[in-house]
């Protein structure tokens, strides 16, 4: 495997892809009862041989009718997420590579510029995902314990920006992290060399 790519991993890919369906599910699922619930007519309770009684309303959630849009507007985003894996597991396609002194990153990653130059990149961290640079909440930065991640730092139109590679949406892993933040480093090496000539 080139230390100079990254390819995304299948099997993280289809792992990613089944929890996202998975919680579109249950958001779906929920919005559904609460539908049902909210149009379900009261109940009917039989007395006497020919009295009917109404029965005393159910307590309904006066929050339903916002509570049902969200959560399908949630599931929703969960079918995009787990669409996004799922092609990144049936295409298996390079997430990031070094060619020519640049960084070529996958439109997924949203980074601008693409292709970025080396030498705007202003620092490289592979480490775990929680010592990395950047706000994270107590929950996330717990479970980033258990992850390790590839962080860039660079300038582009005069502001930094931030972008990071998380170690299972890469195939093989950490070991192929490291190795490529190896090849960036010495890319922005030889960058900064060529610099002050």
């Amino acid at each position: 495997m080139s230390p100079a790519i990254l390819h995304f991993s299948r099997t993280g890919s289809v792992i990613k892809a089944l929890f996202f369906l998975g919680v579109a599910a249950i958001a779906f699922a929920v919005a559904a009862l609460m539908h049902s619930e909210r149009a379900s007519p009261p109940p009917i309770v039989v007395g006497a041989p020919d009295m009917v009684l109404p029965a005393r309303p159910p307590h309904r959630d006066p929050l339903t009718p916002f509570k049902i849009p969200l959560l399908v507007i949630a599931g929703a985003t969960c079918l995009f997420y787990a669409g996004r894996h799922g092609l990144r597991a049936l295409t298996r396609q390079t997430a990031v590579r070094i060619e020519g002194g640049r960084l070529y990153f996958h439109p997924s990653y949203g980074a601008d510029p693409n292709p970025l130059p080396t030498a705007d990149i202003a620092e490289a961290i592979c480490d775990r995902s929680d010592r990395l640079p950047g706000e994270m909440s107590g929950a996330v930065r717990f479970g980033a314990r258990a992850r390790h991640g590839l962080y860039l730092r660079y300038r582009s139109d005069g502001a930094n920006r931030e972008l990071r590679v998380i170690d299972n949406d890469i195939d093989g892993g950490t070991e192929q992290l490291r190795r490529f933040a190896a090849q960036v480093d010495a890319w922005r090496r030889s960058a900064a060399a060529k610099a002050e000539r």
